[in-house]
């Protein structure tokens, strides 16, 4: 899959300019558009969650990169890794991206329902008192 050197957005085959950054994709990012080790920050089942997130990171200067975009959109009997879209950013970025993401979870205002919690892994909204995810499996702890 092409990517934006610039703003690190994954597209289809087929695309060779970033519409966002008037700029050529690349086949693949480099280490170099990163700062250390890739690191996952996120992890969501709906792509524009995992795009909006993106863009606050980018608003922050925060360079990250959306992998599985399109595997998110398969219906059927897709596995979980398959239709998972995670967020990276390079290790250094890693502390101050989990801030902000925690800090838009918190206030994202079309939240209603105030009884849940977030999942450490995939960032999804859980019913309080779940023992698992339901979007990934992962245990909570008491």
């Amino acid at each position: 899959m092409p990517y934006c050197p610039n703003c690190g957005y994954e597209y289809e085959e087929g695309i060779e300019m970033c519409p966002d950054c008037e700029v050529e994709t690349v086949e693949y990012l480099s280490e170099d558009h990163f700062s250390g080790e890739m690191v996952e920050v996120f992890s969501s089942y709906s792509v524009s969650e995992a795009g909006m997130v993106k863009e606050l990171l980018y608003n922050e200067g925060i360079f990250s990169a959306i992998s599985n975009e399109f595997g998110a959109s398969m219906l059927g009997s897709a596995s979980a890794d398959i239709s998972e879209v995670k967020v990276f950013v390079g290790d250094e970025d890693e502390e101050k991206a989990r801030e902000l993401i925690e800090a838009y979870i918190e206030e994202n205002p079309l939240d209603e329902k105030e009884d849940f919690i977030i999942c450490s892994h995939c960032g999804q909204k859980v019913d309080e008192g779940s023992e698992n995810c339901p979007y990934c499996g992962e245990p909570f702890e008491d």
